[in-house]
């Protein structure tokens, strides 16, 4: 017993010099701590989010817009009109994703791809920076190509680059901040080149449920309507669906923000809702 006694008092400081050892290690652990789930989707309403895809997750989305509720009974408040863009969304890593759409109403094919450069860190860097870039190719037939001076293809070529700054302000408050630049190959006005300022912001709810708005304002050659959208997002598992008020019925940056005649406050508003489906491909 007296030999046990004398290895314990022996060993006792080793012990607690390891134990605070590994206390200090722990302490000094200098990992940073990401925030995450900024939004609950990749796009905030209409226009992109800072989210992307994780890697090997497919992501497939299907967007409608109807008619303007101010259009009447007669057409179901806009229900009787409706248009929808498929498209899908592919994470090659965890920092940068890619996409494809295609709308039906006005024909358009676009391809996107998203580059995070900083996420916001928790007492650390202040907010999370995207680059999102989109070209779309516009679907003409070939017999209005022969009867009119367009150059084919290179002419029905339109890009949209844009920076999302995005912060989440609480656990339950997003806001994001989106410069946006725009170049149509033809148009048929003078400026080929378009300049807007993009505001969003997501206020949760409930656990499940979010409200979502989001605004762009035109800077150069305004011809037409600024775009205002009010949107919910709901999360049912493995689904994301989002319902949405706008006053510009379409779904592609090149043309909701430029090329939105609707007026919010005179009811040209358009109901719709998307919906996405995400799979995991390894």
């Amino acid at each position: 017993m007296r030999v046990f006694f004398f290895f314990l008092i022996f060993y006792m400081p080793y012990c607690l010099n390891a134990q605070d050892n590994l206390f200090s290690l722990l302490s000094k652990d200098n990992s940073p701590f990401y925030v995450s789930y900024l939004f609950k989707g990749t796009k905030i309403v209409n226009g992109q989010s800072v989210e992307l895809q994780a890697k090997d997750i497919l992501q497939f989305n299907i967007q409608h817009r109807f008619g303007p509720l101010n259009s009447g009974a007669y057409n179901l408040y806009g229900l009787d009109f409706s248009q929808v863009r498929l498209s899908l969304e592919y994470g090659l890593n965890d920092w940068l994703s890619v996409g494809v759409g295609r709308s039906s109403s006005t024909k358009v094919i676009d391809a996107n791809s998203k580059f995070r450069l900083k996420r916001q860190i928790v007492n650390g860097f202040p907010v999370t920076i995207v680059i999102n870039s989109v070209i779309c190719l516009k679907q003409i037939p070939s017999s209005n190509l022969l009867n009119s001076n367009s150059d084919g293809v290179y002419d029905n070529l339109s890009y949209t680059h844009q920076i999302l700054f995005a912060r989440k302000i609480t656990r339950n408050l997003s806001l994001q901040f989106t410069p946006t630049f725009i170049h149509y190959n033809f148009v048929e006005i003078k400026n080929n080149d378009r300049f807007s300022l993009g505001f969003g912001g997501r206020q949760k709810l409930t656990r499940r449920i979010s409200l979502n708005t989001e605004f762009f304002y035109q800077l150069n050659e305004i011809i037409n309507k600024n775009v205002l959208s009010i949107g919910f997002d709901i999360e049912t598992g493995g689904h994301v669906f989002q319902l949405h008020l706008s006053n510009s019925p379409h779904m592609i940056d090149t043309d909701f923000i430029t090329n939105t005649t609707g007026n919010f406050l005179k009811g040209d508003i358009f109901f719709g809702f998307n919906i996405s489906r995400v799979f995991t491909l390894k």
